[in-house]
């Protein structure tokens, strides 16, 4: 009896790739079999990744086969999906509601439409289904999953403890209060609302304030082109638009950043909120999706995009040392609900008693 998983593209530089092989460690530290099962093998992938028409040896009506989801599967996915009798669990990772992308990308529009259109076939495929996020949960009830089940992403401090790019350190630790957001430069994410609270913060505020924004715009070049003519027009100061990471230099952001901003009208959960409890930085964010859920209590959260007023609770975790300590002190209680004891317990929890007999 086995678990194993599937995703079409597993990789390590996103929040999926990440909890699916730390899923297969526990299953595997639990003596249970567990291998990854793909469309589009990574020969980068840390994890040892088969294709998913290798599964048959595999397969058996005693197992159980974790369908990660967060994007439309490839056509010739779902004829292998239906003649396996195996136990299949849908886990959800969100699927970004497709009018964000209208005017911006196409393949995106077209390629959420059919994830979500998709999701009601695994439906009929599937009994049980699992949401990293409540939020995401309420999604697969309106689809028709009875009792959908929580498993937080799980955060690995591991990935994070490793030495910061000295060269990033020695240009942010300067005195200079450093505002950071980290995702994809993507419309759901409104970077045009971090923009304009930072205007505000710089003057009114923290005229010596700088904005970074960490994430790549490959596929969403209209909507940054957009975002880069409003700093122009606004004559904003000091926004340094980053793109893409290494995790030496992630780390080395993190550990400079005097607060964390995030406007995003859209998450199914949001790993850089926790990533931001693990490294000290107090947290700004709109209350929107599954944001509230994810901050569970910590961080301060904001109802309405009045930009002058939060560039005001910006300005107040930078100035006063009190308040900022306590929000440091609520998230890293709340960084405790992620931890992989946590998560790892739910995870066999959940499972079948038959595979863990």
């Amino acid at each position: 009896m086995q678990v194993h998983q599937f995703h079409p593209s597993i990789v390590d530089a996103d929040a999926i790739g990440g909890q699916i092989t730390v899923i297969r460690r526990l299953l595997l530290n639990a003596g249970i079999g567990s291998e990854l099962f793909s469309a589009f093998p990574s020969p980068d992938f840390s994890a040892p990744t088969r294709l998913f028409d290798a599964y048959a040896p595999y397969s058996s009506a005693a197992n159980v086969l974790l369908l990660h989801y967060s994007i439309a599967y490839p056509d010739e996915v779902w004829a292998w999906l239906r003649a396996l009798p195996d136990r299949k669990i849908v886990v959800y990772h969100n699927i970004t509601p497709p009018h964000y992308f209208a005017g911006v990308n196409a393949h995106y529009l077209d390629a959420t439409r059919r994830g979500l259109k998709q999701l009601a076939l695994l439906r009929q495929l599937t009994a049980e289904a699992w949401g990293d996020s409540e939020f995401n949960c309420q999604t697969l009830r309106d689809m028709g999953w009875e009792n959908p089940r929580v498993l937080p992403i799980i955060f690995e401090t591991a990935r994070y403890d490793i030495p910061a790019d000295p060269g990033i350190l020695a240009q942010m630790n300067d005195g200079h209060p450093n505002i950071l957001f980290v995702g994809r430069c993507a419309p759901n994410k409104r970077w045009e609302d971090i923009l304009a609270v930072f205007y505000h913060l710089k003057h009114h505020v923290a005229p010596d304030a700088r904005l970074w924004l960490i994430g790549s715009a490959s596929g969403m070049e209209p909507y940054a082109e957009f975002l880069h003519a409003l700093v122009d027009q606004l004559h904003i100061q000091n926004v340094t638009f980053v793109g893409q990471v290494t995790q030496a230099e992630l780390v080395a952001y993190y550990q400079s950043a005097a607060v964390y901003l995030c406007m995003s009208s859209h998450e199914g959960f949001c790993v850089p909120l926790v990533e931001s409890m693990h490294f000290g930085v107090p947290i700004v964010a709109y209350a929107a999706a599954a944001v509230p859920e994810t901050l569970g209590g910590a961080g301060l959260l904001v109802k309405r995009k009045d930009h002058r007023a939060i560039a005001e609770l910006v300005g107040m975790l930078i100035h006063d040392q009190d308040l900022r300590s306590c929000v440091i002190r609520q998230q890293r209680e709340r960084l405790k609900a992620f931890n992989t004891a946590v998560v790892g317990q739910q995870l066999l929890d959940y499972l079948p008693a038959s595979v863990l007999a």
